[in-house]
């Protein structure tokens, strides 16, 4: 099986949301060390966030990286605990997922 990835887009209207955003993010996966250990332990093995240069609307990238399907598939679960947490912010998003067919340089 190769690696499994997850790059989701989200736009914000603005900074005060961006920032709510990323404080709701930051305090579920990152102010308990145990969340990140599930995360690891069950195969994730990269997680990035980029923010665009743009002023607004605030634009994101988060990229998760995972040992195989599998591993996404464990992980969802706690990422289905934190979509409530965010369900008040107005945001748009576009996912998209698949098997990573190309990982050079």
């Amino acid at each position: 099986m190769s690696k499994f990835t997850s790059i989701i887009t989200l736009t914000l209207p603005s900074e005060p949301a961006y920032k709510e955003f990323y404080k709701i993010n930051d305090d579920f996966f990152f102010k308990d060390k145990k969340v990140l250990d599930f995360l690891k332990q069950n195969g994730m093995t990269k997680w990035t966030m980029s923010k665009t240069d743009e002023l607004e609307p605030i634009k994101l990238i988060l990229s998760m990286e995972y040992l195989n399907k599998k591993s996404f598939d464990r992980c969802q679960a706690l990422f289905l605990k934190f979509m409530p947490k965010v369900r008040h912010l107005i945001f748009k998003s576009n996912i998209l997922r698949g098997e990573v067919i190309f990982d050079k340089v």
